[in-house]
């Protein structure tokens, strides 16, 4: 079967998005994923998407829902440059019409606020919720004897922030390897380096089942609570990450809000067998 397909970012966090609302479901969806995220060199899409979006119909009483794939085919809990994409195309799409509804993640419900230029969005604002129990400052013991001091954050997905000089330097790809699966993480985690530097914050995401990537929502979060909750900064706070900048506010109630752009980058169709 061929299914059309769009490619859509948030930050430079960059998804493959099929519609549910549209077509059916694609059958083995770890697996399509694995293959559309291999890069070209593979028989992938170029350039190489993070993760595959299934853009479905809601089940527990939003408007749309957000099925996602990372791009070794595992299922992310919850996803903020992916759940604004999903706001762009849900809206642009007209299947949903307010400028405000919920979103449905694995991870719950969140409240979405799009903004629009000439009747599209470029912005979207993600009520990511509050950390889910405490945070954790822990030592964390590498395989050659070294420690590295971490701020642990669940945002519905794990986060092991890590604050450094300069996160240009940052051993982004080898740490965040490691940390990725470190026996102290059941569930694999994500990794944050996290620099404040210049007056500004600068973060790299070496993210779980992907690698490093442009930008990562949910990181951006785990990274800037952490930052306010050690001292190191106040909220809301701007986040420069290689892909563009996310700005993290907190509501009332404590919750992280989530906001930056997404656009879209492409279309084309996939050949996929229906069973």
């Amino acid at each position: 079967m061929r299914y059309p397909y769009t490619l859509c970012s948030g930050a430079g966090n960059r998804f493959v998005a099929i519609d549910l609302f549209q077509h059916p479901a694609p059958a083995r969806a770890q697996e399509l994923a694995r293959r559309l995220c291999s890069g070209p060199e593979a028989g992938g899409l170029d350039p190489r998407p993070d993760g595959l979006l299934l853009v479905a119909r809601p089940t527990r009483g939003g408007a749309a829902a957000m099925i996602l794939y990372n791009a070794d085919g595992s299922r992310a809990e919850t996803c903020g440059n992916g759940l604004r994409c999903l706001a762009k195309l849900v809206s642009d799409r007209q299947h949903v019409r307010p400028e405000q509804f919920m979103l449905e993640a694995d991870a719950g419900l969140c409240l979405t606020t799009v903004q629009r230029h000439e009747g599209l969005v470029t912005h979207a604002r993600i009520a990511m919720g509050a950390p889910r129990g405490p945070l954790l400052r822990e030592r964390i013991r590498l395989k050659d004897g070294s420690e590295v001091e971490a701020v642990l954050v669940d945002m519905g997905n794990p986060h092991c922030v890590l604050f450094v000089s300069d996160e240009r330097t940052a051993p982004v790809t080898t740490l965040g390897a490691e940390l990725e699966r470190h026996p102290r993480f059941a569930r694999g985690t994500n990794v944050e380096f996290l620099a404040l530097r210049d007056a500004e914050a600068h973060l790299r995401v070496f993210e779980r089942g992907v690698g490093e990537t442009a930008a990562c929502g949910s990181g951006a979060c785990a990274a800037a609570i952490a930052a306010a909750w050690s001292g190191r900064a106040r909220l809301p706070l701007k986040l420069q990450l290689p892909g563009g900048e996310l700005v993290i506010s907190q509501d009332a109630s404590g919750g992280l809000e989530l906001f930056g752009p997404a656009q879209i980058d492409g279309e084309g169709w996939i050949d996929w067998p229906e069973s």
